[in-house]
């Protein structure tokens, strides 16, 4: 998430301070894009891959599980689901700003093309 974060500082500073340069610059913030928006692919599908690997640990456990366990494998489950939200809305905040961001970065592409 550092790329992207990267990414929103580079572009937001960039939407500030261009002149005659903007389209010189916009080659590089479309690369810096790019590598936001491959950064993020990334995290979903590894997040997905933990989701998965927590499930059949769960499982596993479960299957040999008796008496107060349960309740301990039930409550270790409740606090990945609640991990697993949290990702999910950060996610979120960062696919907000990286949205806004790259609004702004093909308004001034279009801009440089007329």
């Amino acid at each position: 998430m550092k790329t992207v974060a990267t990414f929103i500082a580079i572009v937001l500073f960039a939407s500030n301070s261009f002149a005659s340069s903007e389209c010189a610059q916009l080659k590089a913030e479309l690369k810096a894009m790019q590598s936001a928006q491959q950064q993020i692919m990334a995290s979903l599908v590894n997040n997905h891959e933990s989701f998965a690997s927590s499930l059949e640990e769960y499982s596993t456990v479960v299957k040999s599980a008796k008496g107060s366990s349960v309740k301990v494998v039930s409550s270790q489950m409740d606090e990945s689901a609640q991990a697993f939200r949290s990702r999910g809305l950060q996610g979120k905040k960062m696919a907000a700003k990286l949205q806004s961001v790259t609004g702004d970065l093909l308004a001034r592409v279009a801009s440089c093309l007329k």
